[in-house]
């Protein structure tokens, strides 16, 4: 387990990537399959985000802390967070404003620990 271990340098490490089929089922879709499926996409992105946004004011009075959620965060943040979950083959979401909620009336809001929590129990 010595010197030999590492001798191949980070050339034995997996790589790590998309595999070339990944744009297969993109590239083969005709333009017309793409003009139909579009505005949903686009309409469904717009509902989640108003959600999310909504919740966020709504959660803004309920905590009484001094400071305000950035808007433009919590947009980006679902963005990519929706993205990184069609890459990987998982259904993407809003802010659950339940949840949310209960969060928050429970002392919850005060430091990000509740969140990443729930986040891991979601998860499993």
């Amino acid at each position: 387990a010595g010197s030999e271990t590492f001798r191949g340098g980070l050339a034995i490490l997996p790589r790590l990537g998309l595999p070339s089929s990944f744009w297969a089922p993109l590239m083969s879709a005709p333009l017309k399959t793409v003009k139909i499926i579009l505005p949903y996409a686009i309409t469904m992105a717009a509902v989640g985000s108003i959600e999310s946004l909504l919740t966020l004011q709504l959660l803004d009075g309920i905590v009484d802390d001094g400071k305000r959620g950035s808007t433009r965060k919590e947009v980006v943040g679902q963005g990519i967070g929706n993205l990184a979950a069609g890459l990987t083959g998982g259904i993407g979401g809003c802010a659950l404003i339940g949840q949310s909620i209960i969060n928050a009336q429970s002392g919850g809001g005060i430091s990000r620990l509740s969140g990443m929590s729930m986040a891991t129990f979601l998860a499993l």
